[in-house]
């Protein structure tokens, strides 16, 4: 098996998308975030978004890429955190769940891109590791949409075939 190293033209493609993806949505996040929130919870909204802005640029460049994951990383452990408490009040509601491996998905992300720019993993183990984090995801996004079939169809726009 054949796997790309960090400075490859193959391994940057990923990266660049991830962090395209990352500072669209800290971008995003300042332009539409409910300005009726608390006081102190619109500082923790303009704290993720610029770390989702800063982690996605600093990311696209190598000299930046293994800060702009650490940053990115960081972001994301937050938002997988904050998923847990739904997941304690209510472990029998599979959108808890689901909600936390949305989120671990993205620190998944942030966490090969960051290994792979250290030294200290060879890219085989990392490539390993990182399928099957990210089918451990895939698997509780197909669990969701199974469980909560009637929300997901109705999400399918009416033009789509068939209708």
């Amino acid at each position: 098996m054949s796997v790309s190293m960090p400075n490859s033209p193959n391994s940057n493609v990923g990266r660049h998308v991830f962090g395209v993806a990352a500072l669209a949505f800290g971008v995003i996040t300042l332009a539409w975030h409910d300005n009726h929130d608390g006081h102190q919870l619109r500082y923790v909204v303009y704290a993720a978004a610029a770390a989702l802005i800063f982690g996605g640029a600093a990311i696209q460049f190598r000299r930046t890429a293994k800060v702009g994951a650490a940053i990115l990383g960081a972001a994301y452990l937050v938002f997988v955190i904050l998923c847990v408490p739904g997941i304690i009040t209510a472990p029998q509601i599979y959108n808890s769940w689901g909600n936390f491996f949305e989120q671990f998905s993205l620190l998944s992300g942030a966490a090969i891109v960051y290994a792979c720019w250290s030294s200290a993993w060879p890219p085989e183990t990392l490539s390993r590791i990182g399928r099957m984090l990210l089918g451990v995801c895939a698997a509780s996004f197909a669990l969701e949409q199974a469980f909560y079939l009637n929300a997901s169809a109705s999400l399918v726009p009416k033009w789509i075939p068939p209708t």
